[in-house]
């Protein structure tokens, strides 16, 4: 497990290699920190507590928002987006 960000950042790069559109795939981490950092704010200034799958299903509905923004003139569903990947 990588003790740094840019180790685990790199380690994604090579995790991605064969991923079908490398441009998603480098989106994910980002979608995982912005997810985690929103669920830690609510958490200690809002009081609400997510439970896990709530917090994941937060996660992969973030990435479709900016895959679908990102590539504008796409219309994907999310199973699309996922599978792209």
């Amino acid at each position: 497990m990588p003790s740094k960000i840019d180790e685990t950042l790199f380690s994604w790069e090579i995790a991605g290699v064969g991923a079908t559109n490398r441009e998603r795939w480098r989106m994910i981490p980002a979608s995982i920190w912005w997810t985690i950092w929103r669920e830690r704010n609510e958490r200690c200034f809002e009081n609400r507590n997510n439970n896990l799958q709530e917090v994941k299903l937060k996660c992969v509905l973030l990435f479709c928002f900016w895959c679908t923004n990102v590539y504008s003139n796409e219309t994907e569903s999310i199973i699309d987006v996922l599978g792209s990947i």
